[in-house]
């Protein structure tokens, strides 16, 4: 009796390992040892930041521009480095961009845009002078 149980759990081992990988996502070949032709194969590059690794804020450069919405900056905390133009463009209703103590923006229509170089390091607060809201500038 107990030659048929060892007989059967063989054979239950020997048929898992020959089951076929059933894909999980869209687009997973079936058989891993298959490659494609170069042409049909995807580009191969950085998709992200590695696990544990931080990713920089957005922008870091000559130029950067934030949305200034109804509710908020987008980006709310910005990194540049010195000698940056940041622009800030009216996506909707009426602001007033405040940099503290150091420039503020005429009234702000949809559409309109602020623009300020930051020549100088250091952390700016910058505001909405209407709708309060606020958000930082880190110049490095």
């Amino acid at each position: 009796m107990e030659i048929k149980y060892i007989l059967a759990v063989l054979v239950v081992i020997m048929l898992s390992g020959c089951a076929a990988k059933v894909p999980e996502q869209p687009g997973e070949t079936v058989n891993p040892e298959v490659t494609l032709p170069a042409e049909e194969q995807p580009p191969v590059g950085p998709e992200g930041p590695v696990e544990g690794e931080l990713e920089e804020p957005e922008a870091v450069g000559e130029v950067t521009d934030v949305q200034v919405l109804r509710a908020g900056f987008d980006p709310e905390e910005l990194t540049v480095s010195v000698g940056t133009v940041v622009t800030w463009k009216n996506m909707g209703g009426v602001h007033i961009i405040s940099i503290t103590g150091v420039d503020k923006s005429q009234r702000l229509v949809e559409g309109d845009t602020f623009e300020y170089k930051f020549n100088e390091a250091g952390t700016y607060e910058v505001m909405d002078a209407i709708i309060h809201f606020k958000g930082t500038v880190i110049v490095k």
